[in-house]
């Protein structure tokens, strides 16, 4: 599988601080976007420590230097997606650890992450950053969100059904680091050629609305990277009152060596 990536991020219009952290590296397959919380810079801790975490431990599985698994995954998927999952459950452990300290106090951070895996592509989440997939002139919701609203709507509740008003709602059920262990939403995405996956803090979909974000990803004369500036500028024009960060990955038709290269790695 060929991919084209881009990360962006800025600090949005409002906010003092970007809470926000992200890595792309397509040599290691591994995309990750996370959005730290917590009062005095803790949530850019946290959102950094995550990432971090996540990038250690897959240049460790680059050097054939697999980390143990944490906790059993007992899911029928490959094993570098139950990796995926463990090295998310390795970054919960380490922002955890930190958040003991004074300063850091309940601090915590959603991830979400992509990793690329012999031809498939693998989504894993905690929190509410979302993933999403542009296909066909569609945008689908890849990940899974982890909040009070998404427990709503699941439910067929409304804000008023149970009592709660719009900062309660918008709660988060799950996220890094507030306890010692946390459970990771997994799935495989189906791509094709000419697909886009967008990973990204809410602070892009809370003022972006879909319809632009399509708009802005099916705009055949822009590259990818004038795609994710687009999508940020515009954000910015819609209030930019959150962080805002965005990581696009392009599925490319392969080259005849990239087709005998894939060949080959499945096979050993």
């Amino acid at each position: 599988m060929k991919l084209e990536a881009i990360g962006k991020s800025h600090i949005g219009l409002v906010r003092k601080l970007n809470e926000d952290s992200y890595f792309v590296s397509s040599q290691l397959g591994l995309f990750v976007v996370a959005d730290g919380m917590g009062g005095h810079k803790a949530g850019e801790v946290a959102s950094r420590l995550a990432v971090d975490a996540m990038k250690n431990y897959w240049q460790k599985m680059a050097e054939k230097k697999a980390p143990d698994f944490l906790r059993d995954i007992e899911m029928d998927v490959s094993q570098n997606a139950r990796h995926l999952v463990n090295s998310i459950y390795f970054a919960n452990s380490l922002v955890f650890e930190a958040q003991k300290k004074p300063d850091y106090h309940n601090m915590g951070t959603t991830i979400s992450a992509v990793l690329s895996d012999q031809g498939n592509l693998w989504c894993a989440n905690v929190g509410d950053s979302p993933v999403l997939l542009y296909k066909n002139g569609d945008i689908i919701t890849v990940s899974e969100e982890h909040s009070v609203a998404a427990e709503q709507r699941s439910l067929r509740l409304s804000v008023s059904d149970m009592g709660l008003n719009n900062a309660a709602k918008n709660t988060l059920t799950r996220v890094l680091g507030l306890d010692e262990n946390v459970s990771a939403f997994l799935t495989r995405i189906n791509v094709d050629v000419g697909d886009i996956v967008v990973i990204c803090s809410d602070g892009l979909i809370n003022y972006l609305p879909e319809k632009a974000i399509g708009a802005i990803l099916s705009d055949p004369e822009s590259s990818i990277e004038q795609k994710a500036e687009v999508l940020i500028d515009e954000t910015n024009r819609g209030g930019g009152r959150d962080n805002i960060t965005v990581i696009l990955i392009e599925i490319m038709e392969e080259g005849k060596w990239e087709k005998i290269k894939n060949r080959i790695s499945l096979k050993m």
